[in-house]
C-alpha cells in the first residue's frame, strides 16, 4: 500500500475545463449517449426497500431513475420519482387500505413486463438523433437497452444526460392516452354547437 501526500489548493484558483473536441450532435453514433453497464454500474435498489425511503435515496443521489432488483440482482422493474409522487403513494395506500410506511418499492414500480426497450446490436447502427425521436415518440424520459444475444440489459439512455451532452434541451411529452383524446375530442364537439 502506498500513501499518497495531500497538497494545499490555497493558491489554485482554475478550474480545467475540457477542450474535448469531440461535441455530441444528432448525427453522433447513439452509442456516445448509452450509459453501459459493462462500464458503470447500474443504480439499482432493493425490492424489500420502502418506498418512501426509495424517494429519500434517490432525492439524496439526485438520480430520476432506480433500477429494481430482488436479494439476487435479478431484474424485476424500473422506479421513477414520478412513481414515487405523493398523490400515487396516496392513491396506493388507499387501494391497499394501509399506510405510507407499509409500502414497498415494488408495488409503486413498472414492472419488467411493461417496459419497452432498444436491442443494443440496433444502437450500434443507430444516430442520436434516431434514440431522440424514439423517446419523443413515447413519452419516454429513460430507455433500457437490452442485449439479446447476452440476454440481460445492457444499460439505458436518459434524456437527461442526451440533452446534457447536445447541451440543448429535449422536450419529452405523454402521449396522450385514450382517455385524453376522447375528453379533446369531446371539447371540440361541445364548441361546435
Amino acid at each position: 500500500m502506498r500513501n499518497l501526500a495531500l497538497f494545499s489548493t490555497a493558491s489554485v484558483d482554475h478550474l480545467l475545463w475540457s477542450t474535448n473536441s469531440e461535441i455530441t450532435q444528432l448525427n453522433s453514433p447513439a452509442l456516445s449517449i448509452f450509459t453501459d453497464f459493462d462500464h458503470s454500474q447500474p443504480m439499482v435498489v432493493d425490492s424489500n426497500t420502502g418506498a418512501v425511503n426509495t424517494l429519500e435515496i434517490m432525492e439524496k443521489t439526485h438520480s430520476f431513475m432506480r433500477l429494481v432488483v430482488d436479494k439476487n440482482n435479478k431484474f424485476l422493474g424500473v422506479i421513477t420519482k414520478h412513481q414515487l409522487s405523493d398523490s400515487k403513494m396516496l392513491k396506493m395506500t388507499n387501494k391497499f387500505d394501509s399506510n405510507l410506511d407499509e409500502l414497498l418499492v415494488t408495488d409503486m414500480m413498472i414492472p419488467r413486463e411493461e417496459l419497452m426497450s432498444l436491442d443494443y446490436e440496433q444502437l450500434t447502427s443507430a444516430s442520436v438523433s434516431d434514440v431522440v425521436r424514439s423517446l419523443q415518440e413515447n413519452g419516454l424520459h429513460h430507455i433500457l437497452v437490452i442485449d439479446h444475444q447476452q440476454h440481460h440489459i445492457r444499460g439505458l439512455i436518459a434524456a437527461n444526460d442526451v440533452a446534457r451532452k447536445l447541451k440543448v434541451p429535449i422536450n419529452i411529452e405523454q402521449p396522450p392516452s385514450f382517455m385524453h383524446i376522447f375528453k379533446t375530442n369531446l371539447a371540440k364537439n361541445a364548441r361546435l354547437f
